[in-house]
């Protein structure tokens, strides 16, 4: 290989990193059914104008029970018709290369799943992100994989 297709190839795996890196990452990405976790939301601002809002639907089944509260941020419920949080919306300034992380408490179903996230980013010049898409799309959603918890050892 070339010199110069060896720097294009490295220039290229870097920029798809650093793309990668700009989504919007809940963690953990595997968790325990039946758990209480703690997740995090992570929301990057890659671009030039500042981020105001992002709105978030969580998964089906999860349970979302309290969160973390960050200065110059407010929250907003979102919940269903049993009073059930269903969802958040989140609103502050978040400026260009900078990036945050929200804090929430939630119990996992009781079923192995996939729990899909859906987030919404959206900026001051009325442009927005859906984090919505299929795993591997250009704006896939987070997911975190539920995996059976391990049986109790035997006595």
């Amino acid at each position: 290989m070339t010199a110069r297709r060896l720097l294009a190839a490295a220039a290229l795996a870097l920029t798809c990193s650093v793309l990668a890196l700009a989504h919007i990452r809940i963690a953990p990405t595997e968790s325990t059914t039946g758990a209480r976790e703690k997740y995090t939301m992570r929301v990057p601002n890659e671009k030039q104008v500042n981020c105001s809002k992002i709105e978030g639907e969580f998964p089906a089944g999860l349970d979302i029970y309290d969160f973390e509260f960050k200065p110059g941020w407010n929250i907003e419920f979102k919940k269903n018709d049993k009073g059930k949080i269903v969802g958040a919306t989140w609103t502050g300034t978040l400026h260009p290369y900078e990036f945050i992380e929200f804090g929430m408490l939630g119990l996992n179903p009781k079923e192995p799943a996939d729990l899909v996230w859906k987030f919404v980013q959206y900026y001051d010049d009325g442009n927005k992100e859906e984090f919505t898409g299929p795993i591997g799309s250009k704006l896939p959603s987070p997911v975190t994989t539920l995996k059976a918890a391990a049986p109790a050892p035997a006595k």
